[in-house]
């Protein structure tokens, strides 16, 4: 073979050799797709980031999961947290900053699941984006309070029985993720009395979920609207009740008044079910009801009200949405110096 037929079938080959990878490369990019929000169905929760095996124990599928991250579980007496409304965390080095600036030691992170018209549970934010929120938390060195939410279509109670078991494969599933992930607080549900339609489905949910401490080996909280039901049945086996407070006015001695109530009724369930503790689990104002003057000043008067005699305190409203306070200085600033304080 002479140097010229040689040169030209190098060059052949070459080329092949280059055009099988750029077809290749562009099949890789053809087949890329986005996670989409997804179905639960009736007394499952599977996704592709966990499998489920008999022994009820979860898998990493170490083809999605990141990196192994050595986080061991922080022992938080006292809570000093923020909320986002919808997970509008972006946890990159400069919300860091803004957050620790606060002198909180922890956030909120909320698993968001719907129910659709047809009754089915729907869950609104990728598996992915919360584990990746809470390993963030942990490696910028906050605690995590973990709570599903579950939003009612049309914002109805759920007034059927089934919605007990199906809601609890939903907080069992996360129950066992805020385990192997080393998290602090763990509700099973927020808002339970508002979530479920009466009394009756309210407490089989407070019986159902306490059961979840043979999972799930932190802090297990019950947190309630408000300050909860009239009646409210046996919460041994629970860690912690929390209240959520919302406050729409600027009537701050009926603000008092209420905060006054509320933590008589928290530490007098703490006390009889010897709980370790009572905090507020939400506090919050929203902007379409207050301005940013009156929503500081809310959280002052419960701080005020309030300090000394709860266990710690959630803000909501790290968000753009109708609770949002992360665009008032006033407001973080009376979080911040009551945040120093302990």
């Amino acid at each position: 073979m002479n140097k010229k037929a040689l040169v030209i079938g190098t060059l052949i080959l070459v080329l092949v050799v280059v055009g099988t990878q750029i077809t290749q490369k562009k099949e890789g990019l053809g087949s890329t797709t986005q996670e989409t929000p997804r179905d639960i169905q009736e007394g499952t929760h599977q996704t592709n980031q966990y499998q489920k095996t008999e022994g009820a124990e979860i898998q990493k599928d170490t083809t999605t999961m990141e990196a192994e991250y050595q986080y061991r579980r922080q022992n938080i007496t006292f809570l000093k947290l923020v909320s986002s409304e919808n997970c509008m965390y972006t946890l990159d080095q400069g919300e860091i900053e803004e957050l620790k600036s606060l002198n909180i030691n922890g956030i909120r992170i909320c698993p968001l699941y719907s129910v659709k018209e047809d009754g089915g549970l729907r869950e609104d934010v990728p598996e992915k984006a919360i584990v990746g929120l809470i390993r963030k938390a942990h490696r910028a060195g906050f605690a995590v309070f973990l709570e599903p939410n579950v939003i009612r279509y049309g914002f109805l109670n759920l007034d059927n029985p089934k919605y007990v078991e199906d809601v609890y494969a939903v907080s069992l599933y996360w129950a066992k993720i805020a385990e192997e992930e080393e998290v602090e607080f763990f509700s099973p549900l927020n808002e339970p009395d508002v979530t479920f339609a009466n009394s009756n489905l309210i407490n089989q949910w407070i019986e159902r979920s306490k059961s979840l401490k043979s999972v799930f080996s932190g802090n297990l909280v019950l947190k309630f609207a408000d300050i909860g039901p009239e009646k409210i049945a046996n919460v041994s086996g629970y860690d912690y009740i929390a209240f959520d407070i919302m406050w729409g006015d600027d009537k701050y001695q009926e603000l008092r008044e209420h905060m006054m109530i509320a933590v008589e009724r928290g530490n007098k369930l703490k006390k009889q079910y010897n709980l370790k503790g009572f905090f507020l689990g939400e506090v919050g104002a929203e902007r379409s009801r207050v301005d940013k003057v009156t929503q500081a000043e809310i959280f002052r008067t419960v701080l005020e009200e309030t300090w000394g005699k709860v266990d710690g305190y959630c803000f909501l409203g790290w968000s753009n949405l109708e609770f949002k306070f992360r665009d008032n200085d006033e407001a973080k600033e009376v979080i911040k110096e009551w945040y120093s304080r302990s």
